[in-house]
C-alpha cells in the first residue's frame, strides 16, 4: 500500500518540475519591419508573429532606427531588444517540443509615447479541453516605460497568444517568463496531500507496538 501511494505521489511531484525560460528577444536582430508571418525558436520555445490585417507589422530591436515609426516623442524603450507590434499583429508562444508550459510574468508597454490613451492586451491560453483568457491594461500615463505583469492562471498550456485591442493594437513586449513543464492543477495537489496523509498514517500505525495481555 505504502509503495503504491508513494509511487503516485512521486509521479505527481515529478510532473511539477518546471524550467523557467525568459524570452527576451536578445538573440533576434530584426532591425526592420514586415508584413508576413515569421517565427523563431528561443530557449526551447517557438515564437510566432502574425499580422492580423494588411497593415500588420512587427519589429524586434530598436524602433527609433526606423524613420517615421515612432512619432515625435519616440517609442517606449527599456534599453534592450524588445518586440514591438507596430500595427495589427499578434504574438504566440508554444513549446518547441510540443510540451506543456505556464506563464509567470511579462513586461509590456505602449509602442508610441504621447498618444494619451491606454493599452489593452488580451492573453489567450489554450490547454487540454479549455481556453483561459485574461486582459491587462497599461495606463496612458505609463506609456513611456515597460511595466511588469504577473500571472497565476496560465498553467498547463499548449499555446499562448497575445493580441492588442482593436482600437489600439500597438504594443511592446519583453522578458516573457515561461515555465516548461506542467504546473499541477488543484486536483493534483489534493491527490498529493492525500497521498502524504495515507503514507504518514500508515507509518504511525506500524510504529505502535501491539499490546498483549495475559489473563
Amino acid at each position: 500500500m505504502i509503495r503504491s501511494v508513494s509511487l503516485a505521489v512521486a509521479a505527481a511531484l515529478s510532473s511539477t518540475t518546471a524550467h523557467a525560460s525568459t524570452i527576451d528577444f536578445e538573440a533576434q536582430f530584426f532591425d526592420s519591419f514586415g508584413y508576413e508571418k515569421t517565427a523563431f525558436v528561443e530557449d526551447g520555445f517557438r515564437v510566432a508573429i502574425v499580422p492580423t490585417s494588411i497593415f500588420g507589422m512587427f519589429l524586434i530591436n530598436d524602433p527609433t532606427k526606423q524613420v517615421g515609426l515612432c512619432g515625435s516623442q519616440g517609442c517606449a524603450a527599456n534599453g534592450t531588444t524588445s518586440y514591438y507590434g507596430l500595427n495589427e499583429t499578434n504574438i504566440s508562444f508554444s513549446r518547441a517540443n510540443g510540451g506543456r508550459f505556464s506563464l509567470s510574468s511579462l513586461d509590456a508597454a505602449q509602442t508610441f509615447i504621447g498618444l494619451d490613451r491606454p493599452l489593452t492586451l488580451t492573453l489567450t491560453g489554450t490547454k487540454a479541453g479549455s481556453v483561459v483568457s485574461n486582459t491587462i491594461l497599461v495606463g496612458a500615463d505609463a506609456a513611456g516605460a515597460f511595466a511588469t505583469f504577473t500571472f497565476n492562471d496560465f498553467v498547463d498550456l499548449s499555446s499562448l497568444t497575445i493580441t492588442g485591442s482593436s482600437e489600439f493594437p500597438e504594443f511592446a513586449l519583453d522578458n516573457v517568463v515561461l515555465n516548461a513543464g506542467a504546473v499541477p492543477e488543484p486536483a493534483t495537489w489534493a491527490m498529493m496531500i492525500g497521498g502524504f496523509g495515507v503514507v504518514g498514517g500508515t507509518i504511525r500505525r506500524r510504529r505502535v507496538s501491539p499490546r498483549v495481555s495475559f489473563a
